[in-house]
């Protein structure tokens, strides 16, 4: 089954609301080039003093705007002046949502646009900045985004002075609206959806090398280790490990990798980790293979319970005495293409929900959930050098 747990970084609420007007006596705007530096108000002839307004954006790199917001796009093959921005708090310690709007500026065949993408969690929301009475609006479907499922929408306003597209989309999966537009003085015959399909980058979707089956997750080769200190020995440069407990059981956890999760250099985090633990004979047992969705949401313990996570759901895993790593608890969310959310509480141990399918009637359990995590330790690696 296609993995639903992808990567979510979660950042500090903002909303800071762009307004222009939609009347053709004065068309929107998608916040031009004053948006990239301060505006000088006042200047004084004898004695020339300027203020500066607080300009909310600040230009990063592409990687930082890979960084904050998964499942990215890039600029398409071709465009120069290209931007990045980020307007809003984007200190990766935060969980919370909206995150921070990231603005891709660029200019391809003579014409100029607009990219912004930014994680809104459960709400689809326009923050294109535009708000013009558009002339007409179509449903589209995108050919490449979400494996081609990907729902969208085509607006057009036509002026005698001007003309402005705008394509909107948004991935319910994982909670994140975009948008793309251009002003331009004629825009007939232009075909937005292709510079949208073109912006597509599957080296930056979350989900870019995760095997489609979690069953499909090969751990390494432990011939001949007795000892976890035997397993950490044979550990590639980049990858992590940490001793924690679960359920009264000693584990080792190995990770693919690690991230700096404050930035100090003081506490390395992972997302992702194999299994171990010893055996009542003193064997050593590879219990399972677990994995996060992104670097949100790190490993976690508390009173002996694994934390593995998203931005839909939360799994509190355990250690059963017949030595099987299963999910004792599973609160998650799960949408339709409409954005309807469908809540579920399920265990893979006991009954813990009336509803046979699992379905519960609000989102109290995951809510639930979240704060037990934010309660709980994150796990930290050991990096191997």
């Amino acid at each position: 089954m296609k993995k639903k747990i992808l990567l979510v970084l979660m950042m500090s609420v903002f909303a800071l609301q762009m307004t222009a007007c939609g009347k053709e006596a004065a068309p929107a705007e998608t916040e031009p080039a004053e948006t990239t530096e301060a505006v000088e108000t006042t200047e004084n002839t004898e004695n020339t003093e300027n203020t500066e307004i607080a300009n909310p954006w600040k230009e990063i790199t592409e990687d930082e705007a890979a960084a904050l917001v998964p499942n990215s796009f890039s600029a398409p093959e071709g465009a120069t002046n290209v931007v990045w921005r980020a307007m809003g708090d984007m200190d990766p310690s935060s969980f919370e949502v909206p995150g921070p709007v990231i603005e891709l500026d660029f200019d391809l065949n003579d014409m100029s646009f607009t990219a912004r993408e930014q994680i809104t969690g459960d709400d689809n929301q326009d923050i294109s900045g535009m708000f013009y009475d558009w002339t007409v609006t179509n449903d589209i479907t995108l050919a490449n985004w979400a494996d081609g499922n990907m729902p969208a929408k085509a607006s057009r306003y036509v002026g005698d002075s001007e003309s402005a597209d705008l394509v909107t989309w948004y991935d319910v999966e994982i909670g994140i609206s975009y948008s793309l537009s251009t002003v331009a003085k004629d825009l007939d015959g232009f075909d937005p959806q292709a510079i949208v399909e073109a912006m597509y980058d599957p080296n930056k979707q979350a989900s870019a090398g995760i095997p489609d089956d979690e069953d499909s997750h090969i751990p390494m080769d432990i011939t001949g280790c007795d000892t976890f200190t035997q397993i950490v020995d044979k550990l590639q440069a980049g990858q992590g490990y940490a001793n924690v407990t679960i359920a009264d059981k000693d584990v080792l956890l190995v990770a693919s990798g690690t991230y700096d999760y404050d930035g100090d250099g003081k506490k390395f985090v992972a997302i992702d980790a194999d299994v171990y633990e010893y055996d009542a004979d003193g064997n050593i047992l590879y219990l399972g293979y677990v994995e996060c969705g992104g670097t949100a949401y790190p490993l976690s313990v508390k009173d002996g319970v694994l934390y593995v996570g998203n931005n839909h759901g939360m799994q509190k895993m355990t250690i059963t005495e017949f030595d099987i790593l299963a999910v004792d608890e599973n609160a998650y969310v799960d949408y339709d293409s409409d954005g309807n959310g469908t809540y579920y509480y399920t265990s893979e141990l006991r009954t813990v929900n009336e509803d046979p399918d699992g379905k519960f009637a609000d989102d109290s359990k995951l809510n639930e959930f979240y704060a037990d995590y934010e309660k709980a330790e994150m796990v930290e690696f050991n990096t191997v050098q």
